[in-house]
Order: structure tokens, then sequence, then C-alpha cells
């Protein structure tokens, strides 16, 4: 009885830890790096993404490469448009505020238009990132970045893109304060999902961080007991199987081999030995 709550205790642990990892999956906005994806495959099309969200860094390394020229487009799901707002911003500029480095946001995905994303200048730089959500009129954003001859320790730019309409909002859609609608997993991701600067969800981004580790840590600790279970369990039958086969030995059995027969052996079918 012990031995099969134990095995159900293992069973239990490795079901926690499939959970956890489809939530973690299931509730993680992607993230995606202009850099890697300018050449080929630079377009994103958020009405494949589960949450209808995206991040767009400039590059995954500690800072940007020089002589780059990446267009990208981002495409919301019909019917949609785009919230972009800036989480960093740090691209080479002069003191004199002329941008060495720049990133231009168009409204629209045709790169001879120029029609920029309301409210931004004609090219985007500097370290100041802009307070302001922007959305664009379109639907679909085009983004151009081009960097010079010059190496510069600068990390780019860190955008949140989310797809929206206007309200009102249905069953499977979060309401903002500014009456825009969002897909309602977005919720408690800890980011300014709507634009507006106000964090629908109950926890902090503290908060979620600290649930984050939290969850990381009992990962470890599920996986832990079970690599325990599964290493006691088989202790625990080779020690069986060595103390039968000591018994046998002891009272002076030994084994015969039978061509064609098979047994029972500690609840096994054996076939061709018997005592």
């Amino acid at each position: 009885m012990v031995a099969v709550s134990k095995k159900g205790l293992c069973a239990l642990d490795a079901l926690l830890v499939l959970f956890m990892i489809s939530f973690i999956s299931v509730n993680a906005i992607p993230e995606y790096y202009m850099e890697e994806r300018c050449i080929n495959n630079n377009i994103i099309n958020l009405a494949t993404e589960t949450h209808e969200a995206v991040r767009l860094r400039l590059t995954r390394n500690p800072a940007y490469t020089r002589n780059i020229n990446c267009v990208m487009v981002i495409q919301p799901p019909p019917g949609k448009k785009l919230i972009v707002r800036f989480n960093e911003l740090d691209i080479q500029q002069l003191q004199t505020g002329q941008c060495l480095d720049a990133l231009v946001a168009i409204d629209g995905q045709d790169q001879a238009s120029a029609r920029l994303l309301q409210g931004t200048p004609q090219q985007i730089c500097g370290q100041s990132r802009p307070a302001q959500a922007y959305v664009t009129q379109q639907g679909p954003l085009l983004l151009r970045f081009a960097s010079g001859q010059t190496n510069v320790a600068r990390k780019g730019f860190d955008l949140l893109i989310t797809a929206y309409k206007d309200g009102p909002c249905a069953s499977n859609e979060y309401t903002c304060n500014n009456q825009r609608c969002i897909n309602e997993n977005l919720r408690c991701s800890g980011l300014d999902h709507c634009g507006d600067g106000t964090r629908p969800c109950l926890l902090t981004a503290e908060a979620m961080a600290g649930i984050a580790v939290g969850g990381a840590l009992l990962l470890i600790i599920i996986i832990a007991v079970i690599v325990f279970c599964v290493c006691r369990h088989k202790r625990k039958t080779n020690f069986s199987e060595k103390a039968h086969a000591h018994d046998n030995r002891r009272n002076g059995y030994e084994p015969t081999v039978v061509q064609g027969e098979s047994i029972k052996i500690n609840g096994n079918n054996v076939r061709g030995v018997v005592y």
C-alpha cells in the first residue's frame, strides 16, 4: 500500500511539472529580434500569436552592430489596429539632437509612404523613452532601422506591440480604461498593453516577478522529488530481488531449467526457470 502511494505521489509530481511548463509557455509574450529577422521572415503577423501581442527588440546582444539597414512589418489581426509602446530606447544621438542611427515608424506597410506613425518624429533616437503610447490608423506598422559605420555600445530599442480594437469589447477581450479592447489573456502580463498607463491586473510587476521566481524554485523541487522517487523505487526493487534470491539459496533451493514452462516469480512471468 505504501509503495502504491509513493508511485501516486511521483505521478502527481510529474503532472504538476507538465502543468507548470504548459502554463509558462501559454502565458509568455513572444519576443523577436529585428537584427535576426530583417533579411528573411521580416513580417510578424499577430493573428498567429496566442495573445495578439509581441515584444520586439533590435538585438539580443549587449549592443547593436554597425551598417544595419533593416525593415520589418507587423500586421494586426483583421479589423484591428496596433498599440506601440517603448519599454526602452537607446539609439546613438549627437548632443545637438541629430540622429546618427535612427528608427523610423511608418503607419501602414508601404515602404514608399511618408505617413509617419502619428506622434513620432521623422527619426527616433536618443535615450529618452517616450512616455506615451502610439496607435496605428492604417492597421499594419512598418519599422525601418539604420545604423552608421561606427560601432557604439547602444542597445537599440525594446517595443511592446499589441493588437486592439475600439469598444464595445467581446467576452474574450479586456476593456481598457481608454475603451480599447485587448486580448483577455494580456491582463496579468505585467505590461501596459492598453497604452494608457494602467495595470489591469491586481498583481504588480514586482509581484509577478516574485511569482515567477517562486514558480521556478517549485519546479526545481518537483523535479528533485521525481528523481528521488524513481531512484528509491529502483533501489527497493533491486533489494527485493536480491533478498528473494538469498532466501532461496539459504533454504537450499537451486534453479531448475524446464523447457517450455512459464511460472510467476514475484508477480512476473518467467519462462524456463522453476525452483
